[in-house]
């Protein structure tokens, strides 16, 4: 059963019930599915792939399946929400 740690995030936002956002967090995947989410420290230290996430944001769980780039940087931007998107 591989495992894949992600730590050291600086955020893991889980979206969950009770709306937990963990700083410094983890998450620990075996076999594609996400078995466990907490802070770095109560997680375990070892698995067969470990990737430090520092300075990232860990949203887990959230797949994304069809999004454009040019809307992700240019959604928030007043300027650019009502026009066209080509001349």
């Amino acid at each position: 059963m591989p495992t894949v740690l992600l730590k050291n995030s600086t955020l893991v936002i889980t979206m969950d019930e009770e709306r937990r956002e963990i700083q410094n967090g983890a998450i620990l995947i075996r076999d594609s599915v996400i078995e466990a989410i907490g802070a770095t420290k109560d997680l375990p230290g070892q698995a067969d792939r470990v990737i430090d996430l520092e300075g990232k944001i860990a949203l887990p769980g959230l797949v994304n399946t069809h999004h454009h780039l040019y809307q992700t940087l240019t959604g928030c931007l007043p300027n650019t929400q009502d026009a066209p998107l080509f001349s």
